[in-house]
């Protein structure tokens, strides 16, 4: 038994130690974005701002993530990741401190589009450099690691909402610090940024050529995410649930999400990622309308169905951006990231819209028929893409691939002269 634990959590070990570093910025960059958001939005309520103008501010992040994802990508390929990651992180912390100084909601809408621009290219540049260390072998794994940081960072954001502030000065103050600390570990990794030797330009046209699956995933899994956090709460509340049992649903179906991540991301390493995309939509699309039915029974029942659609929910994405990575270059990763972030990006705006029209004049239920729709229509494109075409994986490319061995021996074998080479050379020329 301990044999069997210990060879499952090897890739685990191996993967999770070069890395720390970069999951432990990335940890820090979530935490800090959740505690702001949500310190905004219940602000902004508290300074008697009428809802749809808090919609609109809080909305502009998207609009300034859409940006970064079109035009972020030509400074990361200009001066590297890490470069670019400080400086777009270093300008989030000194905007969160510009709240501070005006209450005037329009500025704080200013100030959200260039937020979201900032973040929108910092996670740029963390996707991309993941997606540059793994490999065909490992990416839905380490793929599945960045997601599971990412949710938990977000949840531990919203505990510290508890921390007094007055007119949030302290939480801005906190959010500032937490962004500059989440530089540190990213700034001294020792894990080597990518070498862009030729930044290759890739239109969306091209990108949907490579892969038509992974495009069409990503944007439904815009839909999916977007729908369940802007109108899941609204969902339970019209299904006729108490407030306790809408965070319940809400707390379990984001768990739910979490928690697929890890073996759903193994199995799509080991066998053609187009398949596990198009089976995970088919427990969506049968799933999804059961839900409804299930959540007038018991808070047991409620959770589990919850966390049934969270899991269905949350796992698209990044399996849609490990099989996109499986089929690019090192040259072009950081403009297909950018072009992936910005189609679930689409489908996060638009994907609520039509929810909730569906919703507003065919009844409450659309709410999860709209999603089950929307899973089988994916299922059955991604099975004639599946029958109809053969795909030709990249394995080699110019960076290195993720190390099967902890960080200081990974150190050592990436520099272009270790210490013992050194002193080999240095006895031969002795010698000589």
């Amino acid at each position: 038994m301990m044999n069997k634990f210990m060879t499952f959590i090897k890739p685990f070990e191996t993967i999770i130690s070069p890395l720390s570093a970069f999951f432990c910025g990335t940890l820090l960059t979530c935490v800090a974005f959740a505690l702001l958001t949500s310190e905004l939005s219940l602000l902004m309520n508290k300074f008697g701002i009428s809802t749809s103008v808090v919609g609109i501010i809080l909305a502009m992040y998207y609009v300034g993530y859409i940006f970064a994802s079109l035009t972020s990508f030509k400074i990361i390929n200009k001066v590297g990741h890490i470069r670019a990651f400080s400086t777009y992180i270093s300008l989030f912390s000194a905007l969160v401190l510009l709240h501070i100084f005006s209450h005037n909601p329009w500025f704080w809408g200013f100030l959200r589009f260039a937020e979201g621009y900032c973040l929108g290219s910092a996670l740029l540049c963390l996707e991309s450099w993941l997606n540059t260390r793994a490999n065909n072998q490992n990416r839905g794994l380490i793929m599945a690691l960045y997601m599971v940081t990412t949710y938990l960072g977000s949840g531990l954001g919203q505990l510290l909402l508890n921390i007094p502030s007055a007119n949030g000065m302290g939480i801005f103050v906190l959010v500032s610090i937490i962004f500059s600390v989440a530089l540190v570990p990213i700034s001294l990794t020792a894990l080597p940024a990518p070498q862009i030797s030729v930044a290759k330009s890739l239109s969306f046209r091209e990108l949907y050529k490579i892969s038509p699956v992974g495009v069409v995933g990503c944007f439904c899994s815009g839909i999916f995410v977007g729908g369940f956090y802007t109108l899941g709460a609204l969902y339970a509340k019209l299904a006729g649930l108490s407030l306790t049992q809408t965070s319940l649903f809400m707390f379990w179906g984001i768990l739910g999400g979490m928690c697929a991540q890890i073996p759903v991301g193994k199995i799509s390493d080991i066998m053609d990622r187009r398949f596990v995309l198009m089976w995970a939509a088919g427990a969506m699309f049968l799933v999804a309308p059961w839900v409804h039915f299930f959540l007038g029974y018991n808070n047991v029942i409620l959770c589990i169905s919850a966390f049934a659609l969270g899991a269905c929910t949350f796992i698209m994405y990044p399996i849609s951006v490990s099989h996109v990575n499986d089929l690019v270059d090192d040259n072009t990763r950081v403009r297909a990231s950018g072009l992936l972030i910005m189609l679930q990006s689409f489908g996060m705006v638009l994907g609520p819209i039509v929810i909730s029209f569906a919703m507003q004049h065919l009844g409450n239920i659309w709410f999860l028929l709209s999603f089950s729709s929307a899973a089988g229509l994916f299922v059955l494109y991604a099975f004639k893409h599946i029958a109809c075409r053969d795909i030709q994986y990249i394995e080699i490319t110019p960076t290195p691939p993720q190390p099967t061995s902890p960080t200081p021996l990974y150190q050592n074998i990436t520099q272009n002269d270790s210490l013992l080479d050194k002193a080999k050379d240095a006895l031969a020329s002795k010698k000589h």
